[in-house]
């Protein structure tokens, strides 16, 4: 009777996991649904406001109008980046505390080359389909004038800044603010000489002198030596009131693996950031069950906020088309054969565990934003060890940027075909080293790509004033770029671990022992004596 009854309450045991196990796969799959809804009906809010809010005479109600149905979308956006900070410093702070210094120094190794070559790999695609397609000839946006979006760049300046941005002078100030080289103007340089030219140029201020054959004796001729040589750096500025999520990164990774080195006199500080980390993952799963509103409404202001929707669209369908070919070639293909290659295991497994990071990357167009939800799906769903997964992801959402880089070399290569530009083939090396290097430098913000394009543009003397034709779509690629991004970073974090499995162990053995001789030091000599809570 005993046994029956053992069988019996085994049974009930079992029944209630499986119950307590479906209803957490249903409230995961409830927590995707929703947010495809709240993307269907953003769309569809978009699409059918438009027309009249775009035909509100008093430009004082069309802004109103457009910032109320936004509004809910910026207070979701707020409380998301309200979390990236500490999250970011503490994961990585706790991922690399537990971990040695070799173990650290091969993770930190895998990882950086993943980023780089997966990269390296997204350029090339872009500059494959582009070449190939030639969006650039087949159609020719026609816009009244153009005007440049900002003052020329420098590359130098660019490289250096992203170096500056690593060793920020002030921590707290990084919590905050971007800098950038400054410039200022200078007198330029010129040099005089004379000149016989055909009649039909005279500058106003020029002496000359006519001669029968309709020729001009020029007896100054003044021409810049250097073009460009009259705007120079002058110190640093305020680039913008973003965080310098690059310096925050390199200044954590410091902190955990000296936290790591100094053993027991830092465990107090290693449990107030392990507490901190799990305290940020609760507050993050409260807020992402308001991530379909918030999704819904950033859409639909985007879309409101449009001029003309098919207009805009159909102008700029070709390049659009290549570059969205472009990044589903290789966050759909190319990152989960890279990872099928080097763990044998099922991609499209893992892919699906990622649904949730895949819809909030597409809803908030921020990989910063979408952190909290990427940590979440590769530590809950896909079984990463949070070492890795709190180290990769975060250094991923800062310098891993595979969709922008793509995406820059397409525009890039866009831009020459409209103005009939045939570039060398250092040229092209140019633009793929360059659009890796801008995309590295880009803050994991919606629509940064665009403003470091001005940098790969440059690095090659393309126009600058045509990228302002692409702000009219950027916000609707900018969020295929996001998602594509949150891939690469979730794919390199299973990828490192797997790789870095034997590390992992040591390290979980090194750390027993740690354990064990830390029990050793502290216990007791008297063995009757009984340790007081007090």
């Amino acid at each position: 009777m005993g046994r029956i009854q053992f069988r019996g309450r085994d049974g009930n045991r079992r029944l209630r996991s499986c119950c307590s196990a479906v209803l957490r796969r249903l409230r995961q799959d409830l927590l995707l649904v929703l947010i495809i809804l709240g993307v269907i009906i953003g769309f569809i809010i978009g699409t059918s406001v438009n027309e009249p809010v775009n035909n509100i005479k008093d430009p004082e109600w069309k802004q109103t109008t457009i910032m109320l149905i936004g509004f809910p979308g910026e207070l979701f956006m707020n409380m998301l980046k309200l979390l990236i900070l500490p999250l970011i410093v503490a994961s990585l702070i706790t991922a690399l505390a537990t971990l040695d210094s070799k173990a650290t120094g091969k993770i930190g190794r895998r990882t950086v080359l993943y980023y780089l070559g997966t990269m390296l790999i997204a350029v090339l695609i872009g500059i494959v389909l582009v070449v190939s397609i030639r969006p650039g000839e087949r159609s020719r946006p026609e816009v009244e004038e153009t005007k440049p979006l900002s003052r020329p760049y420098r590359g130098l300046d660019s490289l250096l800044d992203l170096l500056r941005s690593c060793f920020p002078v002030n921590i707290v100030e990084a919590s905050f603010m971007q800098k950038r080289t400054k410039y200022r103007s200078v007198k330029p340089i010129y040099h005089e000489y004379n000149k016989t030219v055909d009649a039909q140029s005279i500058p106003a201020n020029s002496s000359m002198r006519i001669f029968n054959n309709g020729t001009i004796n020029y007896t100054t001729i003044r021409e810049k030596l250097a073009p460009g040589s009259d705007l120079v750096p002058n110190g640093l500025e305020i680039a913008s009131r973003n965080m310098n999520v690059l310096g925050l990164v390199v200044f954590s990774i410091v902190f955990g693996i000296v936290l790591g080195r100094v053993k027991e006199r830092g465990i107090p500080v290693k449990q107030f950031f392990e507490s901190l980390n799990e305290i940020i993952m609760e507050m993050i799963g409260l807020v992402m069950w308001l991530s379909p509103i918030g999704i819904c409404s950033l859409i639909a202001a985007k879309l409101v906020a449009m001029d003309d929707i098919g207009q805009a669209f159909e102008m700029l369908g070709y390049v659009m088309g290549t570059a969205t070919a472009g990044l589903f070639l290789h966050g759909v293909i190319i990152l989960p054969l890279v990872y099928f290659i080097f763990t044998r295991k099922n991609p499209i497994i893992y892919l699906k565990n990622l649904s949730d990071a895949v819809a909030t990357a597409y809803g908030t167009d921020s990989s910063a934003a979408t952190l909290p939800t990427t940590i979440k799906c590769t530590e809950e769903y896909n079984g990463i060890d949070k070492r890795i997964s709190r180290f990769v992801l975060p250094l991923g959402a800062t310098v891993n940027m595979d969709g922008t880089a793509l995406y820059e070399g397409v525009c890039a290569l866009w831009i020459a075909q409209l103005h009939g530009i045939d570039l060398s083939a250092g040229q092209v090396i140019t633009t793929v080293l360059t659009s890796m290097a801008a995309a590295v430098g880009a803050a994991a913000i919606p629509s940064a790509g665009l403003v470091t394009m001005l940098i790969v543009l440059q690095a090659v003397n393309l126009p600058t004033e045509d990228v302002a034709l692409l702000w009219a779509v950027d916000w609707f690629m900018d969020r295929f770029r996001t998602v594509v991004n949150v891939l690469g970073d979730a794919i390199g974090a299973g990828i490192v671990a797997h790789l870095s499995r034997d590390e992992l162990r040591e390290a979980d053995e090194a750390n027993k022992g740690d354990d064990q001789e830390l029990l050793e030091k502290y216990r007791p000599k008297d063995p009757d004596m009984v340790v007081s809570g007090l």
